[in-house]
């Protein structure tokens, strides 16, 4: 968290000044630097800006003013005389420094009590169960005021180094005693293996895939509350992770989802992501209401001043972000409006490609069974006209059977000097075969071209009956 702030403002005559504000934490007080506008240059307050926020050296012009004033919740930090753009800057960053101050104050009793500790470890010359104990417990008391969010980052930072190095100095002592727990680790790691490995063999055949998951979920709760070594734990880390990675593959397969180029896909993707963002964003205000409520009930039951200030200064700073949260949550949620009706929009347009995609399948249709329609047609008449052949051909030669006549390929011809029968005479023929089955089907006989010569005149050819061959 910044301790130093910088700011334009104007003094009392209205003459436009650069202000910049900076947090003694150990004395708990701010001091007000005052610039004015030939003082405050281009380069100047650009350097105040980058460098000087960031804790760099920056020379300041001379003639200067300097005005230092007490940290309290009750004044502000700004004298009257001066007026700033943005108010609520400064507000806030009064409310960010008291819990500064109150978090250093805590920084320096847990110091405190860090150098007691070490002085103490300082004299071992064995390893003491009771006072590895002790620092067990005055870490875990360490990392509850950081769960707890009342030290910073930095606060903790030399908290850590020094108690890690009491740590190790107590572990050379108790080295045979690592060795048991690596024994140990190994054991427990063992077992955890044998577990995993069955889980493993049921996804690569497949069995059961939903509760395989539902088993490997169960398992990896299991793990995060063994005790291993830090080598054990990856390596069953990364086995679960692939067995994780092959149950999702075997259930879901590991084709990418199609459609990145469809816009629908983009928006309702983005959707998706925004409802994932706003459910996040609802449960982080949710978490904060809670905090603050459990902040201003343990406020009035706090073990000390320090601790019913520092709570104090947490229900000034949680409030803020929760009013900047839900203002981020507004825009949001404006957001996902303007998203959701797109979406529609673009469903509508889908719909239509689709209606569209549907008469083209049913034109496509009537056309495939109109083909299919003249094709089976054609064979029809193809039947039809083979019959036709048949038939004619049985008129002109009775006597040879009809599926020799069709089987033939190909058709012979008669003899050129044959004659041929006239269309009339066939058509007599048909007629008399369909009306009287009982007359003789003999062929009839022609004049030979010869005698046709000699009498000088065509011959009426007259069918010859059975009597008149006995006569």
């Amino acid at each position: 968290m910044r301790t130093k702030l910088v700011l334009w403002g104007t003094n009392a005559n209205e003459e436009r000044v650069l202000l910049a504000l900076q947090l003694f934490p150990e004395k708990n007080e701010v001091a007000l630097y005052v610039f004015t506008a030939e003082q405050a240059t281009d380069t100047f307050t650009k350097q105040m800006m980058d460098e000087w926020r960031d804790d760099k050296e920056v020379a300041f012009p001379e003639g200067h003013q300097v005005i230092t004033r007490p940290l309290t919740m009750t004044e502000t930090l700004i004298p009257d005389e001066y007026k700033v753009e943005r108010g609520d800057i400064i507000q806030r960053a009064q409310s960010e420094w008291a819990f500064v101050v109150l978090s250093y104050k805590m920084q320096k009793t847990y110091q405190s009590e860090l150098d007691s500790f070490q002085e103490r470890i300082h004299q071992m010359t064995e390893f003491s169960q009771p006072l590895w104990e002790e620092m067990k417990g005055f870490w875990e008391k360490v990392q509850g005021q950081v769960r707890d969010r009342n030290l910073f980052r930095e606060h903790v930072a030399g908290l850590r180094e020094q108690s890690n190095d009491l740590f190790n100095q107590m572990k050379k002592l108790r080295q045979s005693a690592d060795n048991q727990f690596r024994r140990q680790s190994a054991e427990v790691a063992k077992g955890f293996s044998e577990k995993l490995e069955a889980i493993q063999t049921m996804i690569e055949e497949g069995k059961h895939l939903i509760n395989t998951f539902e088993e490997l979920k169960k398992l990896q709760r299991e793990y995060h509350d063994l005790q291993l070594t830090r080598d054990d734990r990856n390596k069953l880390w990364a086995r679960m992770d692939a067995a994780f990675k092959l149950v999702k593959e075997k259930r879901f397969g590991n084709k990418p989802g199609g459609g990145a180029a469809d816009a629908f896909t983009r928006v309702d993707r983005r959707h998706q992501g925004l409802i994932s963002a706003i459910d996040k964003m609802n449960k982080s205000i949710l978490r904060d209401e809670k905090d603050l409520h459990f902040e201003e009930k343990r406020a009035d039951n706090s073990e000390s001043q320090l601790e019913m200030q520092i709570r104090q200064a947490k229900i000034n700073m949680i409030t803020e972000r929760v009013n900047s949260k839900r203002e981020k949550m507004a825009d949001m949620i404006k957001t996902r409006d303007d998203l959701e009706r797109r979406m529609t929009s673009i469903q509508s347009k889908l719909a239509e490609e689709e209606e569209k995609k549907k008469v083209e399948e049913a034109k496509l249709a009537v056309k495939e069974r109109i083909a299919k329609e003249i094709e089976e047609s054609s064979k029809e008449l193809e039947n039809v006209a083979d019959k036709l052949e048949a038939a004619a051909h049985e008129i002109t030669h009775p006597h040879e059977p009809v599926e020799a006549v069709i089987s033939k390929t190909p058709v012979q011809e008669p003899p050129a000097d044959a004659v041929q029968p006239e269309a009339e005479e066939i058509q007599d023929e048909v007629s008399l075969e369909t009306e009287a089955d009982e007359l003789p089907t003999e062929p009839v006989a022609e004049a030979i071209p010869e005698e046709k010569e000699e009498a000088g005149q065509e011959e009426e050819t007259v069918p010859v009956t059975e009597e008149e061959k006995k006569d």
